[in-house]
């Protein structure tokens, strides 16, 4: 044998999978098997049969020695081949996103040359061995709500606690949530948090995925994924009182000075009950949202794009949450009083909701956002949309769920540091900065009294549909 010694440090060493599953060293594009394993050293053995080139490496994976000399050439397309189902199959078992997809997105990516093209399968070829190895790592897919979670299930991607609650809150329905160490100290230095829920990619037997934000230097980080069985007050005052229970097992208090969420029914007398000391505020994009749809509901979409006075006088009633406090109910009635004639017949049951639900039923302090920094949970929705893209489809099962957000933890991780560490948020658009100014001086007119209230509604009211 020739003896090479100590390997070259310019030397290249990867792995990639076999066939079969197990690991393959490659080393200066040379593939090698292991041989044999002791306590300290992994001995491998070239691939080629005949060929007697043997590689050393520690338990590491660190080279030791190098001993023989090839007797052939090495194959590129072999190796690349190799290459591409290792990549191709580390994302199979670790996204949820479908084969089919992963093997176009993997075969655009690699630009590979004509002869490895011709020696790679075709993806229907090496799909039942993917999916077998998909599933060699999931759990079977329950058929109930009664399920038992393996614990590779309840930790975060670095072994971290992450399963904090898993109970039954009535008969036959099932609360999950998770939240790691860091996360729910962020959840509980906040002053400010974001409430809402999605329901797209919910795995079965749960109604809603709900999220809890948190905020720190300006900047919102998702801190609690909870699985929630239905929509009602008792189990949002249970997942609270979860929560709170955690808090003080770590000697906090949980007691935020604000809270945004949209405008569910059930929810707002459940935050009312568990955080009596706290501000609850309401969306505005989920009001104006809110006050849109009633608009469609009533066949008044067609008015509203058409006609001037109708359009005027619906943007001015989307237009109240900004103006102050003191000044919101006067000026939805003598917006009702004053408007022409026809346009008070055709809104008169538009202006009837509005007076019963939203200056009546729902606590103008709620959804007046004048003095508000944060005036949406626009924070939350973002989230879910990137949630629901990474799930890649609706009602996923449940592992499929709890990997996606064992992903957005370990996210979470490095925003966590990149912010702690001087990092800054992504800017808002100058777009918006733009409007915000706009609103802002408006305001400083009004204080300034160059403008009275009437006029700042009417100014406002040609913001409120871009983006506040």
């Amino acid at each position: 044998f020739f003896d090479c010694g100590m390997p070259n440090n310019t030397s290249l060493t990867s792995f990639v999978h076999s066939n079969k599953g197990g690991s393959q060293l490659v080393h200066d594009d040379f593939v090698f098997n292991l041989n044999k394993k002791t306590t300290t050293k992994l001995y491998w053995r070239c691939t080629m049969t005949n060929c007697t080139v043997y590689i050393h490496t520690d338990t590491n994976n660190n080279l030791l020695h190098i001993t023989g000399e090839h007797n052939h050439l090495f194959e590129p397309q072999t190796l690349r081949v190799k290459q591409f189902r290792t990549v191709l199959k580390e994302r199979v078992v670790n996204e949820t996103v479908p084969i089919q997809k992963i093997y176009d997105e993997e075969i655009a990516k690699a630009n590979l040359s004509v002869d490895v093209l011709a020696s790679i399968p075709l993806a229907h070829h090496i799909q039942p061995g993917l999916n077998q190895a998909r599933r060699k790592l999931t759990p079977i897919l329950p058929e109930s709500n009664s399920f038992d979670i393996p614990e590779a299930y309840q930790t975060t991607a670095s072994g971290e606690p992450f399963l904090i609650c898993d109970k039954l809150v009535s008969r036959k329905k099932r609360m999950l949530i998770f939240g790691s160490p860091n996360q729910l100290q962020l959840l509980f230095d906040s002053s400010i948090i974001f409430l809402d829920g999605t329901f797209r990619s919910t795995p079965p037997f749960f109604d809603q995925i709900f999220t809890i934000h948190g905020l720190k230097f300006d900047c919102a980080f998702p801190c609690i994924f909870a699985l929630l069985p239905d929509r009602k007050k008792s189990t949002y005052q249970q997942l609270f009182k979860e929560l709170n229970a955690v808090a003080v097992s770590m000697g906090r208090t949980w007691k935020p000075d604000q809270i945004m969420s949209d405008f569910e029914t059930s929810l707002i007398p459940a935050i009312s009950t568990e955080f009596p000391e706290s501000v609850h505020k309401g969306c505005y994009f989920h009001f104006s949202q809110c006050l849109y749809r009633r608009i469609q509901s009533l066949g008044l979409a067609t008015a509203y794009s058409h006609d001037e006075s109708v359009r005027s006088c619906c943007r001015k009633l989307m237009a109240l949450p900004l103006l102050p406090i003191q000044e919101v109910e006067t000026s939805f009635y003598d917006l009702r009083a004053t408007a022409d004639p026809t346009v008070k017949l055709q809104l008169r049951e538009l202006f009837l909701y509005f007076d019963e639900y939203w200056i009546n039923n729902i606590p103008i302090k709620m959804w007046n956002i004048h003095d508000n920094q944060h005036r949406t949970n626009n924070i939350c929705e973002g989230f879910h949309n990137r949630l629901n893209r990474r799930m890649e489809q609706a009602h996923a099962n449940i592992w499929s769920f709890i990997r996606c957000i064992v992903r957005e933890e370990s996210r979470f991780q490095h925003l966590y540091v990149q912010i702690n560490t001087g990092s800054k948020r992504r800017p808002r658009s100058s777009y918006t900065n733009g409007i915000q100014k706009r609103i802002d001086t408006l305001m400083q007119r009004y204080n300034n009294k160059q403008i009275d209230v009437k006029q700042l509604l009417d100014n406002l009211s040609f913001l409120v549909t871009k983006r506040t």
